[in-house]
């Protein structure tokens, strides 16, 4: 098993052209495309030869990133490297935490096929018998659980039986407004009288299909209807307030800065049934995904 030692920089700049243009990247079959994979802390796990993990537990946690992140999202300032899956399995030994690392600006939907597959080939290849199995999605990523489930559930996939619990990290259901306004200004633009607005429209329009899935919390293809939330499993949402007080009007207007509460809850879902739902006021979108008060909650809902 090798360790990822390639520079941070070059990571994260692949992280965010990933978000822009994978799509496009992956059409042309550019090396920069950034494909699916799981980890082990930095080291990259095989799903059909996943022996490599040491004391590996029964209880998988996956932990997934949104658009343009690394799983280094989720490492918690001043934590020593800890995650929110390295603390659930320093809680209890059974569980083994993975992350993904995964191309943001593909469809979700296609991303969402390809983890089922991942998923199936890791349960089927891990050393001991998978007994339960956690997704926690941060953003998009909670999205693409969603998607996951779909299509394993779809496919029969074994993991979908182990699947205990899905926790969604401020993730856009209902689409996010930042995204939306893009779609708003590019349509604008592109219908203006003047070559120069339906050039900018036209620019703006470049944005990858998963870029443009966030603008309606797309998880499938449109022809494959509206997903009910897995049944059999329990469904979590975090959400974050960029104010402290939750009365104060920039939430109302800005949610976490990125995603409204409305929207990571699903509000305009049919026939949704949350198993919890906890709001953080003072936290923001990208802190969600490694702050301590977020922890401690997956440790109250997930041990």
């Amino acid at each position: 098993m090798q360790t990822d030692t390639s520079p941070v920089w070059q990571r994260h700049a692949s992280a965010i052209l990933s978000g822009f243009l994978g799509d496009w990247l992956e059409a042309r079959n550019n090396p920069l495309t950034m494909p699916m994979a799981f980890f082990h802390g930095r080291n990259p796990v095989e799903p059909d030869s996943p022996d490599v993990v040491e004391e590996p537990g029964s209880t998988l946690c996956l932990c997934i990133h949104g658009l343009m992140e690394l799983e280094s999202i989720w490492t918690i300032p001043h934590g020593d490297g800890a995650h929110y899956g390295s603390l659930l399995a320093a809680g209890n030994s059974d569980i083994t935490p993975l992350t993904l690392r995964y191309n943001t600006g593909r469809p979700i939907y296609r991303n969402g096929e390809d983890l089922a597959d991942l998923l199936e080939t890791l349960v089927s290849h891990w050393p001991l018998p998978v007994e339960r199995i956690i997704l926690i999605g941060h953003s998009m990523g909670g999205l693409l659980i969603r998607s996951a489930c779909h299509h394993g559930q779809l496919r029969g996939n074994r993991w979908v039986e182990q699947l205990s619990d899905c926790v969604y990290i401020g993730s856009p259901h209902d689409g996010s407004w930042l995204a939306k306004g893009a779609k708003a200004t590019a349509e604008l633009m592109n219908g203006a009288p003047r070559d120069y607005f339906r050039v900018l429209g036209e620019v703006i329009d470049l944005r990858s299909e998963g870029i443009r899935n966030l603008s309606r919390g797309d998880v499938v293809n449109p022809e494959d209807g509206e997903p009910p939330l897995l049944p059999g499993a329990r469904h979590y949402v975090v959400c974050g307030l960029l104010a402290r007080s939750r009365q104060h009007p920039v939430n109302a207007l800005f949610g976490d800065a990125l995603v409204h509460e409305s929207s990571a809850c699903g509000s305009e879902r049919k026939g949704w049934t949350l198993s919890d739902v906890a709001s953080f006021p003072g936290i923001d979108h990208i802190r969600l995904a490694h702050h301590p008060d977020v922890a401690a909650q997956l440790k109250e809902w997930l041990l």
